[in-house]
């Protein structure tokens, strides 16, 4: 009986000691945890936690801010906090021009785009963002995640340090929103037309008007003050949550200057090194549910959107097929001069041909049922 006694004494006194030293051990832990809030990351019981910070060319309200939003939300919520974004809209730590450079040097973690900001870079992010007369959404889809174009991404922003993410990807483009009527091709002579993109802006000179480079935060000061006649901005309910309709009467369709739009998120690549691969795998899956959210929420609001701008009694120009026919000629003609100029630009533009010489096809089989076209002008 007494061994009994002394027996339950050692156990007792033996499991007090371990509850103490555990206690020890989580105050002590606590303590670390506190004195490291301050820092980029830290570690905690449940690995390293990582605090970036994204910059962005957008105001904040538009719709694009609200995109890149929504992928930050995803990977803090996939990651359980290991990995938070802190987004900054333009001008808070950088204006919409240096984005792409404040990421390559490493002065942020990320930055968000449509890759055609940096054509002047290299003309190559042009197709990476859209093309002219070309590929609907559903295509860069197809192409970016079942053939080859997350691997042109990455090529093109490996250049400049930095892994790429697309999130979103619109459907065509509201079209040129302005203070004068554009019936056809010929009444863009002389206008100033707010456009961006390098075949865009050269597409569009050929025809008269003049492309005037301003960022997006300035376009609705610059249509109501009569500093450009014309703005393309984005698809209609980006141009609604922008106030576009407000300031302009006129609405000339389709939007064949972009026939869908990229945006995604470009990470330093020592900033990626860094990174465990769990949270990698983390940071892939957010963009790719991003992709998913965004992309569907911008189509189905883009209707909804239109609808209620043409209620408002906006006046919708739409281009002949005719007009059309010169579009796509001098889009082709555009096209083969700037791969004849730029490696990167031709090898980028024949993996999109190559995709679309393997949809083809299948897509005329679909009939009316399918999406897009096979793109004669850009695939001759």
């Amino acid at each position: 009986m007494k061994r009994n006694r002394n027996s339950l004494l050692f156990l007792l006194i033996l499991t007090v000691m371990i509850m103490s030293a555990c206690m020890n051990q989580e105050a002590g832990s606590s303590q670390n945890n506190n004195n490291n809030n301050d820092n980029s990351s830290t570690n905690t019981a449940s690995g390293e936690t990582f605090n970036w910070r994204m910059v962005t060319p957008w105001g904040g309200g538009s719709l694009h801010i609200g995109q890149d939003e929504r992928f930050a939300e995803l990977v803090k919520e996939l990651s359980n906090g290991r990995l938070n974004i802190t987004v900054h809209q333009v001008g808070e730590l950088t204006e919409a021009a240096g984005v792409l450079e404040a990421v390559r040097d490493g002065v942020v973690e990320m930055g968000t785009d449509t890759p055609l900001y940096w054509s002047n870079i290299n003309p190559a992010f042009d197709l990476l963002s859209s093309q002219v007369v070309g590929l609907s959404n559903i295509d860069y889809l197809l192409w970016m995640y079942a053939a080859d174009g997350l691997e042109m991404y990455n090529k093109i922003y490996g250049q400049h340090n930095m892994v790429y993410f697309p999130h979103t990807v619109h459907s065509m483009e509201s079209g040129i929103r302005s203070t004068k009527p554009i019936e056809s091709l010929d009444d863009l002579q002389g206008l100033n037309i707010r456009f961006v993109g390098l075949m865009q802006s050269r597409i569009i000179n050929k025809f008269g008007a003049n492309p005037v480079s301003i960022p997006t935060v300035e376009i609705y000061e610059g249509l109501q003050r009569g500093v450009i006649d014309a703005a393309e901005f984005a698809t209609p309910w980006a141009d609604q949550i922008m106030g576009l309709d407000e300031v302009t009467d006129y609405w000339a369709v389709p939007g064949w200057h972009q026939t869908s739009c990229v945006f995604g998120a470009m990470i330093n690549q020592n900033a990626w090194d860094s990174l465990p691969e769990d949270l990698q795998e983390i940071v892939a899956i957010a963009a790719k549910t991003a992709m998913l959210e965004n992309t569907t929420k911008a189509m189905y609001n883009d209707a909804v959107a239109a609808s209620e701008m043409v209620e408002k009694g906006i006046t919708i120009n739409q281009m002949s097929d005719e007009d059309i026919k010169r579009i796509e000629e001098a889009a082709k003609e555009v096209r083969e001069e700037i791969a004849s100029e730029n490696e990167d630009f031709a090898m980028v533009l024949n993996s999109q041909k190559a995709y679309l010489e393997t949809y083809g096809m299948y897509r005329e089989l679909q009939g009316k049922w399918g999406f897009g076209d096979n793109y004669p002008s850009l695939l001759d």
